[in-house]
């Protein structure tokens, strides 16, 4: 497949100087879109990845000709965004779900087959070379992470309609093993409403929801899913079949769109109510009880963003600080970066990225030289959406978030 790279921004202003005596590296700061010759493609940026040579790989998914749910799809770019080759796992795995997990210079994510739904681990290498993938005994899989080398991750059980948590630990090696893993209803709701939604998040159909896990440090793991009729933050002792507690939505209208835990009962959030959106650089939960309400969370009303965000929320070491960054796409077609204090809940600082076209946001992370990587996508010819990579340099990163 060939490709075509717009670089729409690479610079760096000078004033009253000679640029022969500004060389600008291209790695520092750029934007770059990745068109594709066959018109009618359509990609999904799923998360983004730098490599140990210094580029960067990226996860999607692609739009199937013959097929209701998406493809899987591995681009590898080099330190500057050009690209160098691609990965296309569509013929037999679909629907690529969760972060793209580094661990020891290998890369993790999860996807299923089409013909089961039975759902797979996969490693790829820093070339996105992918390794045969690991059956992971589940079906439809939500989501995934990883804490030091625990991989965390939720699935949806058709077969009883249970929304599974499980972890299991990867070696030195990269072999996956000690796997543990509780499962609880999803609530049959009226004339199975509740699978329908979740069904519908797979294929795309109908809105993508905010599945996400995650741990606290006092060994509490949490999914974000439907359980008992709602969409809910549930937390729960990996070796009981009993939730600990929950943050409990408004059915599928409301509900938490991102999370990190930060000590403690304290916790940095966002959520959504009625397609509206709040900012929560810090609150209190109450992780053993059964009645807490997403609602009652207050927080920073954002109606500069679309209708129920999708939000990337992550703590950040930058610059010796700790800083919380929030990611998402405002209602003009921007991305928006937010950077608050997890000390003092302050807004450090905001950051658009985009103009002309339409973007959309779909993830972060740092990078080596201390600078910040942000995936999103773009529309060509205002039709199919394409990759996008924005880098910001060390200096950018620290210019917003100080």
């Amino acid at each position: 497949m060939r490709y075509f790279i717009y670089i729409l921004l690479i610079c760096t202003a000078f004033v009253s100087c000679d640029i022969s005596d500004n060389d600008v590296d291209p790695a520092n700061s750029f934007l770059k879109i990745y068109d594709n010759n066959t018109f009618d493609a359509d990609f999904t940026p799923i998360d983004v990845q730098q490599t140990s040579d210094g580029g960067y790989l990226v996860l999607g998914a692609s739009k199937l000709d013959n097929s209701l749910f998406n493809g899987v799809y591995l681009m590898k770019v080099d330190e500057t965004g050009t690209f160098v080759s691609e990965q296309n796992l569509s013929e037999q795995f679909i629907s690529p779900a969760g972060e793209l997990m580094k661990l020891n210079n290998n890369y993790y994510f999860m996807a299923m087959t089409e013909t089961d739904w039975n759902a797979f681990l996969f490693v790829a290498n820093d070339s996105g070379n992918v390794a045969t993938p690991i059956p992971l005994g589940a079906n439809y899989p939500l989501s995934a992470t990883l804490v030091d080398n625990e991989l965390i991750y939720s699935n949806y059980n058709n077969g009883n309609q249970q929304i599974q948590i499980s972890r299991a630990i990867i070696g030195e090696n990269g072999s996956v093993g000690n796997f543990q893993g509780q499962s609880f209803s999803i609530g049959e709701g009226e004339d199975g409403a509740i699978e329908e939604i979740i069904l519908d998040h797979f294929t795309r159909t109908n809105r993508k929801f905010p599945f996400f896990v995650g741990k606290t440090s006092n060994n509490l793991y949490f999914y974000n899913g439907f359980y008992n009729f709602t969409f809910s933050t549930v937390f729960v002792d990996i070796t009981d079949n009993e939730p600990v507690g929950q943050i409990q939505g408004t059915r599928e209208t409301a509900g938490l769109s991102s999370a990190v835990h930060l000590s403690g009962n304290e916790f940095a959030i966002s959520r959504f109510e009625d397609g509206d959106n709040f900012i929560v650089p810090q609150t209190t939960v109450n992780v053993t009880s059964l009645t807490e309400s997403s609602v009652n969370i207050t927080g920073n009303p954002f109606p500069e963003l679309i209708d129920d965000a999708p939000v990337k929320l992550k703590q950040l070491e930058i610059d010796g600080r700790f800083v919380l960054l929030y990611g998402s796409t405002t209602r003009s077609g921007q991305i928006i970066l937010l950077a608050y204090s997890p000390d003092t809940q302050e807004l450090l600082g905001t950051k658009y990225l985009g103009f002309s076209n339409p973007y959309r946001f779909a993830s972060f992370n740092l990078t080596d030289d201390n600078g910040l990587i942000v995936l999103g996508s773009t529309s060509v010819a205002g039709r199919f959406e394409r990759f996008c990579l924005f880098k910001l340099s060390t200096e950018e990163l620290a210019e917003f978030t100080n």
